[in-house]
């Protein structure tokens, strides 16, 4: 352990220490020296080796008290571009102040920058409405992520120390929950949004049980559609809007089965502001839903929100394996991702 987290210490502050300890107070001892002031350059070397036991102690001693997680980069795009994907990743890393930690990565793991890149290279399936276009979709994401990246992940300091996933996903809604219901809570994640030139951290999930938490009070709960959702129909199927934004209503009839079904909305019919919190959000979406999803067998969910938010809505959900995502495809919402692919084999176990 103690060999990992040196080369985690060099690679972090290779510049404090070269500079710092060993370039200014060894040049500064050596001009003592010249100048026949011995004791001047034996306080200036005292300094020096004082200064690394202090750098020593913080790392092996005071850091592992603070248990932080190491921080993995990881964009997921639908960039079929090679060249604006890797602008996309690199705009991320740079703006968020990532890039030490990919370098780090790099020389700690046998990961590359590009590794850190996932893109829906062979299929996408946004133009269609065929379920097995999204299982497919859905695979090759999972498998970059889960086997190329996580499961290389496997040695100190990732074991000793945890991993975080920093998280920007750059795909379309239903791929979006599909990822986060995946992962689920095995792992810990912080989550970014993008708008015009800027990114921005909008989802602590560090620890991912927080999901379940009570929400802020100061954050109202989304208006539910009917307003007493104890009045729905005791039908088999539930067809559940979750929407949070400002232009957009919701249609029940959107959905072509919409008769058939008991049909709900729960909705925030605003902008979210990238500078707050936006975890209060998921946790009223779940606390007004989870008990009403339970009354049904079957759940056909339709999201309109930041892909943030159905990342994160899928982490809560995880494990309601009866839920079908749909998607918004020529003015209708069609089921495209049942969440009981993901349970035939749970991921990152």
């Amino acid at each position: 352990m103690w060999l990992y987290r040196l080369k985690r210490l060099l690679a972090e502050r290779e510049v404090l220490i070269g500079l710092g300890i060993f370039g200014i107070a060894v040049m500064v001892a050596d001009l003592f020296n010249d100048l026949n002031w011995s004791v001047a350059a034996a306080v200036t070397r005292g300094v020096g080796l004082l200064l690394l036991m202090l750098l020593l102690v913080w790392e092996f001693v005071l850091r592992p008290r603070l248990r932080q997680p190491v921080p993995v980069p990881l964009v997921f795009t639908e960039e079929r571009d090679r060249a604006k994907a890797r602008a996309i990743f690199n705009a991320f890393v740079e703006s968020m102040g990532l890039t030490k930690a990919v370098r780090v990565l790099e020389e700690l793991s046998p990961l590359e920058r590009n590794d850190f890149l996932i893109r829906l290279d062979r299929t996408n399936p946004r133009d269609s409405s065929q379920p097995d276009d999204w299982q497919k979709a859905w695979e090759e994401l999972l498998h970059e992520w889960e086997r190329e990246v996580d499961r290389r992940l496997t040695d100190e300091p990732f074991v000793g120390e945890g991993r975080c996933y920093h998280i920007f996903p750059h795909i379309v809604l239903p791929l979006s929950f599909a990822l986060g219901a995946s992962v689920g809570l095995r792992r810990s994640m912080v989550l970014y949004h993008h708008q015009p030139d800027r990114y921005y951290r909008v989802l602590d999930l560090t620890e991912p049980r927080c999901l379940f938490r009570d929400p802020d009070p100061a954050i109202p709960p989304p208006q539910c559609i009917p307003q007493d959702l104890d009045t729905l129909p005791e039908v088999p199927r539930l067809i559940l809007h979750l929407a949070i934004s400002e232009r957009h209503s919701v249609a029940f009839e959107n959905h072509p089965d919409h008769e058939q079904a008991a049909n709900a909305a729960l909705m925030y019919q605003q902008t979210l502001n990238p500078e707050e919190d936006w975890l209060p959000y998921v946790q009223w979406f779940w606390q007004k839903a989870n008990p009403l999803m339970a009354r049904y067998p079957h759940v056909d969910l339709c999201l309109k929100s930041p892909s943030v938010i159905a990342f994160a809505l899928g982490m809560a959900f995880s494990r309601t394996s009866h839920i079908t995502v749909c998607h918004w495809l020529e003015n209708q919402y069609v089921p495209v991702f049942p969440l009981s692919l993901i349970e035939r084999r749970l991921p990152f176990d």
